[in-house]
Parts: structure tokens; sequence; C-alpha cells
């Protein structure tokens, strides 16, 4: 008997296996296509790009298809980050030392992102010197990805990447970096000069209306709230040198935003130090972010 029900289990076992491996041969070659496509629409995407960049005394000009936009140089430094005497988020205050980056000069304006995406998400579409805004965190991601691979075929180096900033990063730059001057705000301790609030209007503006910070970067408080790279943690008393947290804690899809937007007029929602936990999925016309710009660790 044990005979006969083996050789029964042997060839049922070979009458299944063909069908499951042309089952697993349809799945590899349907990837195999699907990739092979994208490989085929990014081909004709990058063939049809064409731009530039040129090294400047104080960052990179870009060129893309005809929309310009800049990276500003910041030399990396230490500096004190967040602020004790502010909101509970903001505390406690730590060291921080972070290498040299690049970061957008502007938020990422509509022109841009329609050059990039090919399509414009924005809820106040009223010019293309406008920051764009409505768009998710994770979209932010693609959007440097695309531009990365964008600029990399029209000669950028292989090793720069476009991404969003870190927190440490964006905080850093927006008071100024080691030209620091101590601004509550980027770039002045009144408001007004520098950034667009409630008091302004219920709307965004045109970047570069307002005056730089001292590295020479526009609107980091007010016009809209940025997006940068990490996911929410609370701060730690420990030196940190480069931080970026890249993972959620307790399930949390909350994510930072920086800077203030046009949609308050609360003075400590524009200072340098000030940041809030929302979810990555949301989008809102108040919400956009910049670039920062980095040499890719291979």
């Amino acid at each position: 008997m044990r005979k006969i029900y083996f050789w029964a289990l042997h060839l049922l076992l070979l009458a299944i296996m063909p069908t499951t491996l042309i089952g697993c041969t349809k799945c590899n070659a349907g990837n195999k296509v699907s990739e092979q496509m994208k490989d085929i629409k990014q081909k004709r995407a990058a063939d049809n790009t064409v731009g530039s960049h040129t090294e400047e005394a104080d960052g990179i000009r870009f060129m893309l298809n005809g929309v310009e936009f800049k990276m500003i140089t910041v030399e990396g430094g230490t500096f004190t980050m967040g602020h004790n005497n502010r909101q509970p988020n903001e505390r406690p205050e730590h060291q921080v030392t972070l290498s040299s980056f690049w970061i957008g000069e502007t938020e990422v304006t509509q022109s841009l992102w329609k050059t990039v995406m090919g399509n414009n998400p924005s809820r106040s579409n009223r010019g293309d010197n406008y920051p764009v805004e409505n768009v998710t965190w994770k979209i932010c991601h693609e959007f440097g990805e695309r531009l990365t691979a964008m600029m990399r075929e029209a000669g950028m180096p292989q090793e720069w990447e476009f991404r969003m900033p870190t927190e440490a990063q964006w905080e850093f730059a927006a008071k100024g970096g080691n030209k620091s001057k101590g601004y509550t705000y980027a770039g002045s301790n009144t408001l007004s000069e520098v950034g667009w609030n409630l008091n302004d209007g219920r709307e965004s503006h045109p970047v570069k209306q307002k005056r730089p910070n001292e590295l020479g970067i526009y609107d980091m408080s007010g016009n809209v709230y940025e997006w940068v790279a990490d996911y929410f943690a609370p701060y730690t008393t420990k030196p940190q040198t480069d931080p970026c947290n890249l993972t959620r804690i307790n399930s949390s899809r909350q994510v930072i935003k920086r800077g203030g937007s046009f949609w308050y007029n609360d003075a400590y929602r524009y200072t340098c130090t000030y940041r809030y936990a929302y979810y990555e999925e949301v989008t809102d016309e108040s919400i956009g972010f910049r670039l920062a710009l980095k040499k890719a660790i291979k």
C-alpha cells in the first residue's frame, strides 16, 4: 500500500509541476516586459531633455528645457538645532554637524514641476513663478528622482543627486548657515521683510518677492510650508552628524513640514526652528517643498 501511495503522489506532482512552472515563467516574462517598457519610456523622455548647469560663486545654476533654477551652496558646519523656549517639538536644543550641500534658492516652482512631471497639481494655478503646492511628501521624493535622471542625461555629474533637504539641513540653511546673524526668521527679525502670511492674503505668492536670508535663499519663512526628508521623531540631547530620520516611529506616517505659510498669522510658525508633524499622504494648497542637492554615496 505504501508503494502504491508513493507512486500515486509522484504522478500527481508530475502533473502539477508543468502548470506551476508555466505560470511562474509567464509572471517573470510579464515583469521583464514591464521593466523593458519602463526603460523605453525613460529613454524617450531623456532623448527630449535639454539641460545645462553652470557653477557660480555662490552655487550652481541649472537650466532644464528652458526652465531655470538655482541651488545655493551651504558650507558645512556645526550649529545649535531647536529652541528650548519655544514650542515643545523644538526642544531640546542639541548640537548638529553637517557636511556641505546645496539647497534651492527658492521653493520648487510650478514651471519646474510641470517640466519634470508633466502636470500641475497646484490648487492656486496662477503662474509659473508660484511655488508648486498640493503635493504629497512621497511624490516630492519621486520628483527628485526624476529630476536627477533628467539632469544626469543632460550632463550633470553622475554623483549629484536631487532630493528634499533633511530637517537639519533645512534649519541650518534657514538660519543662514555659517553666515548666520541669529535672526528669529529666515533673514530678519521682522517677518514682513522676508515672509508672506495671512495678513498678505490667503494665497501663495510668486517666489523671490521678499528679502533673502544671509545665504541668498528666499521664502524660508512664509509663502508655503515645505516638506523635508525626515519622518517625525522627538529631538535628542546627543550631538549628531548629518542626521536624517528615515524610520517611522510607532507605525506613524507622520513626516515634517517647515517654514510657515500664507494660511496663518501666528508669528511662532515662521521661525527658523518651528517644526510640525503631518501625515505623508496629505495634500494642501499651503504645502510645497524645495530641493537639496548632494553628492550621492556609491
